[in-house]
C-alpha cells in the first residue's frame, strides 16, 4: 500500500485496486458489519500511521473506496 496523498481525486490516500477489489469481494460474501472490521485490522496491522488520527483518517478512506466501488 502507498500512503502518498492522491492528487486530482476524492481520496486523501492511494491503496492498491486489488486491495479495495479484495475488501469489495469480502463484502459481498460476509456483509458490510464484518468487512469494516476487516478494513479495521488491516489499517491497524498493516499500514503505518501516526497516532490515532492518521489510523482514522486511512480507515475512513478506504472505507469509502470501498463502498463508492460497490455502489458502482
Amino acid at each position: 500500500m502507498n500512503l502518498k496523498t492522491t492528487k486530482m481525486s476524492e481520496y486523501k490516500f492511494y491503496f492498491d485496486e486489488d486491495t479495495v477489489d479484495y475488501y469489495v469481494k469480502e463484502s459481498e460474501k460476509f456483509g458490510n458489519f464484518h468487512t469494516a472490521f476487516e478494513i479495521y485490522k488491516y489499517i491497524a496491522d498493516e499500514c503505518d500511521y501516526d497516532g490515532e488520527t492518521d489510523m482514522r483518517a486511512l480507515y475512513l478512506d478506504l472505507l469509502k473506496q470501498v463502498e463508492d466501488k460497490i455502489k458502482k
